[in-house]
């Protein structure tokens, strides 16, 4: 088998937060980088609008997977916001008057995680792509537009491995290891009808709607890797 050629770069920053099933006052976050939000992350480098179908055609033409060498630790933003205008859901007014009526809001972020990112694709895309994030048109973020990146979020080239998967376990730790999970977890695009599901495969269409893809979840050892700087 002769090796691939793939599009790599790393998703650190104080906060993250990947929400797949986010409606209303709760706003999750996976644990790993949802595909529609790396997407998006690459959408907003290339300038494309949220309801642009180019986003979803992106989601179905590249491969994808992730390394959570930092998984980081749950945090939860409590929100309240006012509002003189709340309906109830028979769209009757709630709050007579003009009283202020109250939403609360609890929104979900990754503190201190570092992930590493492998897309795998035609050269043309990858290569567009790889231009975008060295040069984005729009401010990049890691989900949501409050959690800015500590580190540039810069693509290069990685030939030397087969399969992601390879790639996955075997790819250099950033900062030689040191601050690396000792259970080093990754997630990436499974081949076949194995894995588990996740509801984060934009669709091509004007409205953000998602279709569920599968993939595969494996772990490695920190010792396993070769501690060389990224």
């Amino acid at each position: 088998m002769s090796k691939c050629t793939y599009l790599i770069f790393r998703l650190e920053g104080p906060l993250q937060s990947w929400g797949e099933r986010s409606k209303w006052i709760y706003r999750d976050t996976a644990d790993f980088p949802s595909k529609s939000g790396v997407v998006g992350l690459i959408a907003c480098a290339m300038g494309l609008r949220r309801e642009d179908p180019e986003i979803g055609e992106l989601c179905q033409k590249l491969m994808m997977a992730v390394r959570a060498e930092r998984r980081g630790s749950r945090v939860m933003d409590f929100h309240t916001i006012q509002s003189l205008r709340m309906m109830t859901a028979s769209r009757g007014q709630r709050n007579k008057n003009g009283e202020l009526g109250t939403i609360l809001s609890y929104r979900y972020y990754l503190q201190d995680a570092s992930f590493l990112v492998a897309l795998d694709g035609e050269w043309e895309l990858l290569e567009k792509i790889r231009q975008a994030l060295s040069d984005p048109r729009w401010q990049i973020y890691l989900g949501r537009k409050s959690c800015v990146p500590s580190i540039p979020v810069i693509g290069s080239w990685c030939s030397d491995y087969e399969t992601l998967e390879q790639l996955m376990r075997n790819y250099p730790l950033a900062e030689n290891g040191r601050r690396a999970d000792a259970q080093i977890l990754y997630q990436l695009d499974s081949a076949d009808e194995s894995g588990q599901m996740r509801s984060d495969m934009r669709l091509a269409s004007e409205k953000r709607e998602y279709a569920r893809r599968r993939v595969k979840t494996g772990r490695i050892n920190r010792e396993e890797i070769l501690h060389v700087s990224f």
